[in-house]
C-alpha cells in the first residue's frame, strides 16, 4: 500500500472531528470511502491509528504520534505549493500600478517596453493621476502600488516607501526664445510676459512655480495650458513662445539635443521633489509586481 498525502489529510481531519460522520462530511467523502482511506493510511504505515467506537473515534498512542509528524507534513506541503504558485507568478500575473504625471513621463516608457519584451507573461495596468487620486485608489485596494513624487501629501505610516532619485522642477523654453537673450539681472521681470505651460500641480509645486515667477503669494499664475498630457505639454514649448514647467528627467531627451534650455534663474530650495514606490505595508506584493517594482528600481 502507498502512503499519499490525500491519506494524510483525511486522517487529520478525522482526528480533528473524532467522528467520522462529521469528518465525511467536511471533506464530501461517504462514510465508507473515508474509512478506506483511513485504513490504507493504516495499511502503508503498519499501525492502528484510530479506534473506534460505536459513537466516536478516538486516536491511539500512534496515531497521536503520526498526527503531530502528519499536520507537519501537511503544511510544509501547503508551503512548497505556495511557493511554486509564487516562482510560476515571476513570468505570468496582473499588475495594477499607479504613476504621477511627472513619473509616469520618466518611468512608463522604459519600463512598458521591457515588460512586453521580456515578461509578456505580465499584464499591466496602469492609471496616471494626481498622488491624491492614487491615494484613494491605493486605499481601497485597487492598486498594487504607486509611483508618485509625495511632497504635498506624504504616505501614511500604514504604507511601505521605497526611494527612487528624486526629480527637478525648473522653467523650460525652445531654443531661440526671447528670454534667452534677457540677462540674468532682468530675466524674472520679462519672465512675467510670457504664459506657462504645466500640468495639475499639487500645492507645493504650485508654491515653487509661483516663487520662480517672483509671485510670492501665489495669487495669480499666468497659466496658458493646464493639462496632465506632457507630450502636448512639450510639443507646445517647442513650437511657440510659452514657457514650460515641469522636471528636467521628464525632458532629458530634448535638454540633451538643445531643443529645450532650462532658463538661468536663481532657483530656490525645494525644486529636488522626492519620488518614491508607495505600497500598504501589511500587503504582501504578488510575485508579478514584485518583479514590476525590480524593473523600476533597477
Amino acid at each position: 500500500m502507498m502512503l499519499t498525502l490525500r491519506a494524510l489529510r483525511h486522517f487529520v481531519v478525522t482526528a480533528d472531528e473524532l467522528h467520522f460522520s462529521r469528518a465525511a462530511a467536511r471533506l464530501h467523502l461517504t462514510q465508507s470511502a473515508l474509512s478506506r482511506s483511513i485504513q490504507s493510511l493504516e495499511g502503508a504505515l503498519g499501525l492502528k491509528l484510530l479506534d473506534r467506537t460505536a459513537s466516536s473515534v478516538l486516536l491511539t498512542k500512534s496515531g497521536e504520534t503520526v498526527l503531530l509528524r502528519a499536520r507537519q507534513v501537511l503544511a510544509q506541503t501547503q508551503t512548497l505549493e505556495h511557493e511554486t504558485h509564487m516562482i510560476r507568478g515571476l513570468e505570468s500575473g496582473e499588475v495594477a500600478m499607479g504613476v504621477g504625471v511627472f513619473p509616469a513621463a520618466t518611468y512608463l516608457p522604459p519600463l512598458l517596453t521591457q515588460l512586453a519584451k521580456d515578461y509578456p507573461g505580465i499584464s499591466m495596468r496602469v492609471e496616471i493621476e494626481s498622488w491624491k487620486r492614487l491615494l484613494d485608489m491605493l486605499e481601497r485596494h485597487t492598486l498594487d502600488f504607486v509611483i508618485a513624487i509625495t511632497h504635498s501629501l506624504p504616505p501614511s505610516a500604514e504604507f511601505s516607501v521605497i526611494k527612487l532619485p528624486s526629480q527637478h522642477g525648473g522653467l523650460f523654453v525652445r531654443q531661440g526664445h526671447p528670454l534667452l537673450t534677457a540677462s540674468r539681472r532682468i530675466l524674472r521681470k520679462d519672465l512675467s510676459k510670457y504664459r506657462l505651460a504645466a500640468t495639475h500641480l499639487p500645492p507645493r509645486a504650485r508654491s515653487l512655480l509661483a516663487k520662480l515667477c517672483g509671485d510670492t503669494e501665489g495669487n495669480h499664475l499666468p497659466l496658458a495650458l493646464e493639462c496632465n498630457s506632457l507630450e502636448a505639454l512639450r510639443n507646445v514649448a517647442l513650437s511657440t513662445d510659452v514657457v514650460l514647467f515641469c522636471t528636467r528627467e521628464v525632458i532629458s531627451q530634448e535638454l540633451a539635443k538643445k531643443q529645450l534650455v532650462q532658463l538661468p534663474l536663481k532657483y530656490p530650495a525645494g525644486t529636488e521633489l522626492s519620488c518614491n514606490i508607495i505600497f500598504h505595508a501589511n500587503r504582501t506584493l504578488s510575485p508579478a509586481a514584485l518583479k514590476v517594482v525590480e524593473l523600476i528600481k533597477a
